[in-house]
């Protein structure tokens, strides 16, 4: 039988053209959202994919790339590939982040004060020297400030550096993830809007009263000192 009489003679299907891969991610994107597999549950390997949908090996690997990419699967090497919380149908995942900037900034300040006063006793047992000293610069250059946003520079600061003081890598992370809020422009309208003379000095007094609490090492009252303050924060921006 010559090649041509051969290549006739063959079984052909469309779904082993180039182009099948987009046809074959709808189809397993479909199946996830549909529930065929349970949040965790690991999926067919390659092979058996590719005998399930009568597919090349190519075609799946282009597939599941693309879903990789959206999220629907986790494919570890060496142990195969996973549906991920986010292909549940409707339903995103809600510990899935996308950027914290996105958030609100009254979520940040509620987060802020579970989270801030909480970092009192790490500052208080391993704060240096030079990380009191950082905090007291903060303070002197958000006191002389001449504008909100100035004012807005060293106030951040001087939070970061109370995380900084922690010395402790995911608090700090986390710390300076949650101050990127500050760069939205509705919480400097937030601010504009709800600050005064009277309001500023307040806040300068209270900060001055968080540092004091972390030279002198007194735990409980920095931790007071900093819900007391984040709670002004969120009575004077959002009028609670």
């Amino acid at each position: 039988m010559g090649n041509e009489a051969a290549n006739r003679a063959l079984p052909r299907t469309h779904a082993r053209r180039r182009g099948d891969s987009a046809s074959l991610r709808v189809l397993l994107e479909q199946d996830l959202r549909a529930g065929r597999w349970q949040d965790g549950e690991r999926l067919p390997t390659e092979r058996e994919l590719c005998a399930q949908y009568h597919v090349a090996r190519n075609t799946v690997r282009r597939a599941l790339a693309v879903l990789e990419e959206g999220k629907l699967i986790v494919r570890h090497v060496g142990r195969g590939t996973y549906k991920s919380r986010a292909a549940v149908a409707g339903k995103p995942d809600p510990f899935e982040v996308e950027s914290l900037e996105k958030f609100s900034p009254a979520d940040v300040v509620e987060c802020r004060l579970i989270f801030e006063p909480g970092l009192a006793a790490l500052v208080v047992a391993r704060a240096t020297k030079a990380d009191l000293d950082r905090m007291s610069e903060c303070l002197q250059r958000a006191e002389s400030s001449s504008s909100l946003a100035e004012f807005e520079l060293w106030d951040a600061a001087l939070h970061d550096a109370i995380a900084a003081a922690t010395h402790n890598q995911a608090a700090m992370s986390m710390s300076r993830s949650l101050a990127k809020v500050r760069e939205q422009a509705q919480w400097g309208i937030l601010k504009a809007r709800s600050m005064t003379p009277e309001r500023k000095a307040k806040l300068h007094a209270e900060h001055r009263a968080i540092v004091a609490a972390f030279n002198n090492r007194d735990h409980s009252q920095a931790h007071a000192m900093l819900r007391a303050h984040l709670l002004h924060v969120r009575s004077y921006m959002f009028g609670e």
